[in-house]
């Protein structure tokens, strides 16, 4: 038996933040990892599917060259696309050298598959590594939906959609969450027929509903078919081709045929053959059950990123790990803040999102007021001919920022700035006071901002103020 004051479950973004930090501070960490170091997100997720992405993106400005007054006689060539995706992944965990920074910080590596043996013990690969905590960052994986006939059909989800050889003729995509979505504009800029299935009545049903509406206008204006409210029954594979069977919302059944189906339906944490069962701790289908300290219910034991099943995101997991390992090693506890816990979908225009969008405000009663400002009326958007989109500013009282919802290029970087002035406690003056680099896409949330302003000069205390002003 080894004896570990750590062990961590799980060499995603979460063990590894836990792991790296608690071995930095001089503590002995045992890491186990089931397949490779990085996780989901850089294998399978996060790295592959933004390279497929910029590979789409450029397809698409060939395309468009044109619009420039640019002609260009080539033909592009997508068959080596997939092949450049997986060199990129690799060399992105390459130049990262994380098992490498892990080691030299004293973590010790273990792979294989963990169970626990008892609350303070895990077996692995014929090893028992006892801790005095234990956490849990085992991750997620892709929801196989049942009964649908998927056991008789070659079908793709993230985990094996980037090991394609040549970009297909023709994909099926279920589900229309982010994955979905994502993959559905890339393969299409790449010269799929893209057929999408969403059993609601709307893609992104996390995101602004405005936006997500424009945004499904804009794949469909690219050629993407979105078919909503309409639930997938069977499929069924021949030999050249995939047949997938769907209810309609007025009762009839569809039939749609492709060369290749992805099925993007939802995330499901890892907790299978942890045996967690068998030592006291309570998980359910979204995931392992946490208090607010992120402590299980057997209190020593700990679970953050994908597996606890708050918000299936690299960047949060970081934020959770951080606040595991305060918490596993300080007397006073911190609650977890997700505040406004920030996302994007990374398609072209990306849609990015934090704190309230405008439907939450509404269902919670709270005063507000939207701000918004067409790309079109943006400078930098208009120049790029990129002016396709909307910055949505949630505020409530004296500008107080809610949050925030931008579909536009560049969105991320957009919501980053507002989560900072929200969480500094600055509201719709500093956003509109402080200077922005013109032209810029940053630029945007000022003029979104200003009319802020002009609803401030409305006040009876201001116009009375500025009465006095004139009359001196």
């Amino acid at each position: 038996m080894k004896k570990f004051r750590f062990v961590v479950i799980g060499g995603g973004a979460a063990g590894i933040v836990t792991a790296m930090g608690a071995a930095g501070m001089g503590f002995s960490v045992a890491l186990i990892e089931k397949n490779r170091i990085g996780g989901e997100c850089s294998w399978t997720g996060c790295v592959p599917s933004k390279a497929l992405l910029s590979a789409a993106k450029e397809a698409r400005r060939i395309g468009r060259s044109s619009d420039w007054g640019l002609e260009h006689g080539g033909i592009v060539d997508t068959a080596k696309v997939m092949g450049k995706v997986r060199e990129l992944t690799q060399l992105t965990a390459d130049r990262a050298q994380t098992k490498s920074l892990l080691e030299n910080s004293g973590v010790e590596i273990f792979f294989g598959t963990p169970r626990f043996l008892s609350a303070n013990e895990v077996a692995v690969n014929g090893e028992t590594l006892r801790g005095r905590d234990i956490v849990i960052a085992t991750g997620s994986s892709p929801v196989r939906p049942p009964h649908i006939g998927l056991e008789g059909v070659k079908y793709c989800t993230n985990q094996e959609i980037f090991k394609l050889d040549e970009i297909p003729a023709s994909l099926g995509i279920i589900g229309g969450g982010p994955i979905g979505v994502e993959m559905a504009q890339a393969f299409s800029r790449l010269g799929s027929r893209v057929v999408l299935f969403q059993s609601g009545p709307r893609i992104l049903p996390k995101d602004d509903a405005e936006l997500a509406g424009q945004l499904a206008g804009i794949l469909r204006g690219e050629g993407v078919e979105i078919k909503l409210n309409i639930k997938v029954k069977d499929v069924a594979e021949t030999s050249r081709s995939i047949a997938v069977n769907a209810l309609e919302a007025d009762g009839s059944m569809t039939e749609t045929t492709v060369s290749a189906l992805l099925v993007a339906a939802g995330r499901q944490p890892n907790v299978e053959g942890l045996g967690l069962e068998g030592i006291g701790v309570d998980y359910n289908s979204r995931g392992i059950k946490v208090n607010e300290y992120l402590q299980t219910t057997v209190p020593h034991i700990w679970a953050c990123g994908d597996s606890n099943g708050k918000y299936q995101f690299s960047h949060i997991a970081e934020v959770e790990a951080r606040l595991t390992l305060q918490n596993m090693l300080l007397p006073i506890k911190r609650k977890v803040d997700y505040f406004g816990a920030p996302w994007t979908t990374f398609t072209d225009p990306e849609l990015s999102h934090v704190g309230l969008t405008e439907q939450e405000a509404i269902a919670q009663g709270l005063r507000h007021r939207v701000y918004r400002q067409q790309l079109a009326h943006i400078d930098r958007a208009i120049e790029e001919q990129e002016d396709k989109g909307l910055i949505k500013i949630i505020a409530g009282d004296g500008g107080k920022i809610l949050g925030a919802s931008v579909l536009a290029t560049n969105s991320a970087e957009m919501v980053n700035e507002i989560l900072v002035h929200r969480q500094a406690g600055f509201g719709l003056d500093k956003v509109s006071s402080l200077p922005h680099v013109y032209p810029s896409w940053g630029y945007g949330l000022q003029r979104a901002a200003d009319p802020w302003l002009v609803d401030l000069g409305k006040k009876w205390f201001v116009r009375f103020g500025l009465e006095i002003l004139r009359k001196l």
